[in-house]
């Protein structure tokens, strides 16, 4: 199973990179594939598929958020105007 959410990382990384595209249209049907193989409840299959890519874009866009503020390029006081 480790191997596989590994795999599905490095190919959806790939793929978003490449084409731009948000990870979660390329994460969620492999990861739903891949719980199907796995013999979950199909009942279930769909609400883990998406539960788990939406924890991995969290963490990738709280990264990502880091990396930006490290580098100054946030401005953390916003105001309406």
């Amino acid at each position: 199973m480790v191997a596989g959410l590994c795999a599905i990382g490095a190919a959806v990384g790939f793929f978003a990179g490449l084409l731009g595209i948000g990870g979660g249209a390329i994460i969620v049907p492999l990861l739903a594939m891949l719980f199907e193989a796995q013999g979950l409840p199909k009942a279930q299959i769909l609400h883990l598929a998406v539960g788990t890519g939406m924890a991995s874009i969290l963490f990738t866009s709280l990264s990502s958020m880091r990396a930006h503020a490290v580098r100054g390029a946030v401005r953390w006081i916003w105001r309406w105007r």
